[in-house]
C-alpha cells in the first residue's frame, strides 16, 4: 500500500502553465480581452490584441483562459505559438499548422507560402485565434504581414515591452493601428499572496503552510506570479521527500535560491548563440559599459567564426535578457552599464 502524500494534492495547479479556474486581480484586462473576442461569438470580426508587460503578470495565462472559455460559445480554431522557442517565419506557421491538426508528409520539402495557403484553407470556415507569445523575439516580422492579410485569422501578440512595433515595417504598423493596447504591471505582494491562496487550496493538503509563509513566498517574488508559484512548489516537493506534515521555514529557504537558479537555467535553454555569449560576459564581468559589451562581444564572435549580429539585434537581445530579469541596465546610449541581476 502507497501512503497518501502528506503536503501535495494536485501538482499540476502549483505549475506556471496550468490554467486556473478564475482569473484574479486582472479584471479590467480579462475584460479587454473578452471584449476584443465577443464579436466572434456573433459571427462578426474581432479586435487584435496585444499584451504587454514583466515576466509573471498572468498574460499568457490569461489569454489561453480566455479562449479557452471563448470556445464554449462560439465555433471557433485556436493556436498558441511561443516565439522564443520557435521564432522564424516557418517554424511559426508550421506550428500554427500542427495546433490545428494539420499532418505533413514532408515538412522539410513544404514551402512557407504552401504553409500560408493550408493556413488559410484551414480558416476559410471557422475563425481562428492566434496567439504569439514572446512576440518580440520574432526573427522575421513579415509573420504578421502574413496573419494579418488572412481574414479570418484574430491575433493575441504578447511581449515583455510595449515597444514591439517601435521599429517594424511600416507596412504591418498600419494594419496593427487598431490593435488594442492591454498593459500587464507587476502584482502587488497582497494580489501574489491572493494567487498563492488560490491554487493552495487546490494543490496543497489542507493545513500545510501559514499565512506568514505564504506571505513571505509573495514577498520575495517582486510581483512575478511565475517565481511565486515555482518557490511554492519547490518548498513543498522538499517538504514531501523528508515526509514531514507542514512546509518548514527551512523548505522555503532552499526554494528561494533553487527557484532563481531554475528561471536562470530555463531561460538560458531557450537561448541562440549571441545571447548565450552576451550574457556570459556580462555575468563574468559583473558589471560592464555598452561600448565594452560590444567590443568583447564582436571579438568572442569572431574568435568563434560566428555571423555578425547587427545592432538593432543585440539591443533586443539585450533588452530581452533584461526583460527575463537576469541583467538590469542604467544610463542611456553608448554611457549604459549593465550588470547581472
Amino acid at each position: 500500500m502507497y501512503e497518501a502524500n502528506t503536503i501535495i494534492k494536485d501538482l499540476r495547479v502549483l505549475t506556471e502553465h496550468f490554467i486556473p479556474r478564475r482569473i484574479i486581480h486582472r479584471d479590467g484586462q480579462l475584460q479587454a480581452i473578452r471584449d476584443n473576442l465577443k464579436p466572434l461569438v456573433e459571427g462578426e470580426i474581432p479586435r487584435n490584441s496585444f499584451l504587454s508587460g514583466p515576466p509573471g503578470t498572468g498574460k499568457t495565462c490569461m489569454s489561453q483562459y480566455v479562449v479557452d472559455e471563448l470556445k464554449a460559445y462560439a465555433s471557433t480554431l485556436s493556436a498558441y505559438v511561443n516565439c522564443w522557442s520557435y521564432p522564424s517565419r516557418f517554424k511559426i506557421l508550421y506550428n500554427i499548422l500542427q495546433s490545428l491538426g494539420h499532418n505533413f508528409l514532408n515538412r522539410k520539402g513544404t514551402p512557407t507560402d504552401e504553409l500560408i495557403d493550408i493556413l488559410k484553407n484551414k480558416v476559410k470556415t471557422r475563425p481562428c485565434v492566434i496567439i504569439l507569445d514572446e512576440a518580440d523575439q520574432l526573427e522575421d516580422e513579415k509573420i504578421l504581414y502574413d496573419l494579418l492579410e488572412i481574414e479570418k485569422v484574430c491575433l493575441i501578440l504578447i511581449a515583455n515591452t510595449e515597444n514591439l512595433f517601435a521599429t517594424i515595417d511600416s507596412r504591418i504598423r498600419s494594419r496593427l493601428l487598431s490593435i488594442d493596447r492591454i498593459q500587464f504591471r507587476a502584482y502587488s505582494e497582497s494580489e501574489i499572496a491572493d494567487i498563492l491562496e488560490d491554487r493552495i487550496d487546490y494543490g496543497l493538503v489542507n493545513g500545510v503552510i501559514s499565512p506568514e509563509q505564504i506571505n513571505r513566498i509573495a514577498e520575495c517574488s517582486g510581483g512575478d506570479a511565475r517565481i511565486a508559484l515555482n518557490t511554492l512548489r519547490i518548498a513543498a516537493e522538499i517538504a514531501e521527500k523528508q515526509d514531514v506534515q507542514k512546509i518548514l521555514d527551512a523548505h522555503i529557504d532552499k526554494a528561494i535560491p533553487k527557484t532563481k537558479d531554475l528561471e536562470i537555467e530555463k531561460a538560458l535553454e531557450g537561448f541562440n548563440t549571441h545571447q548565450k555569449i552576451l550574457y556570459g560576459i556580462i555575468k563574468s564581468s559583473r558589471q560592464i559599459n555598452a561600448a565594452d559589451l560590444h567590443t568583447k562581444f564582436e571579438a568572442t564572435c569572431a574568435e568563434k567564426s560566428l555571423e555578425r549580429v547587427v545592432e538593432r539585434t543585440v539591443r533586443k537581445y539585450l533588452e530581452r535578457l533584461e526583460g527575463q530579469k537576469l541583467i538590469s541596465s542604467s544610463g542611456d546610449g553608448r554611457w549604459t552599464v549593465y550588470k547581472i541581476v
